[in-house]
């Protein structure tokens, strides 16, 4: 990713992100850090390609993220392969009738063969030490079950980049150990 002087501010506040500037090469881990309400999230949501800044530039493997770059292109496929986005409520992006299914769902879209997404279900689902809730409804599991549900549904894909917003968060002790 390269950040390049990024302003970002929601409509009607004032600016979230204020000349932003990075960046972070493959095979990097970063983590930012600050107070609640200090734009991690929204910088988050910029390098996913779900906010776009008003001034300067986000890249990512060298194109720079727009809507026009994002709708329907090579790279706009080749991106959502690649970057996982975990949210900070991961109830956001639990929306299937079973955790099989919400981890089916980003290879089927991807028109991955059907033995190989059980396969990568089957060996992600142990992974996460998650097998037991395999036909279980994601929206009536626990906060931290849902979280790591949430990141089985990224890392079946083998994205090369994840995004994690509040990872830990409503995760016991334990799951925290095996996320970090």
């Amino acid at each position: 990713f390269r950040v390049d002087k990024v302003h970002f501010s929601y409509p009607g506040e004032a600016e979230s992100l204020t000349d932003i500037s990075f960046a972070i090469a493959a095979g990097e881990r970063v983590v930012l850090l600050g107070a609640n309400g200090s734009g991690k999230s929204t910088l988050l949501h910029l390098l996913d390609g779900l906010y776009f800044p008003q001034q300067g530039s986000v890249q990512a493997f060298g194109e720079t993220l727009c809507e026009r770059e994002l709708e329907g292109t090579e790279f706009a496929r080749r991106f959502r392969q690649e970057v996982g986005f975990l949210f900070q409520n991961s109830e956001a992006q639990l929306f299937s009738a079973s955790v099989e299914e919400e981890l089916a769902f980003g290879p089927l879209q991807a028109g991955w063969p059907s033995e190989s997404i059980r396969e990568r279900i089957a060996d992600t689902l142990r992974l996460l030490e998650i097998m037991h809730l395999r036909e279980r409804v994601p929206q009536r599991l626990s906060s931290g079950e849902k979280k790591r549900v949430a990141l089985a549904s990224l890392l079946v894909m083998s994205p090369s980049v994840l995004l994690l917003d509040e990872p830990t968060a409503g995760l016991d002790p334990r799951s925290q150990s095996m996320l970090l």
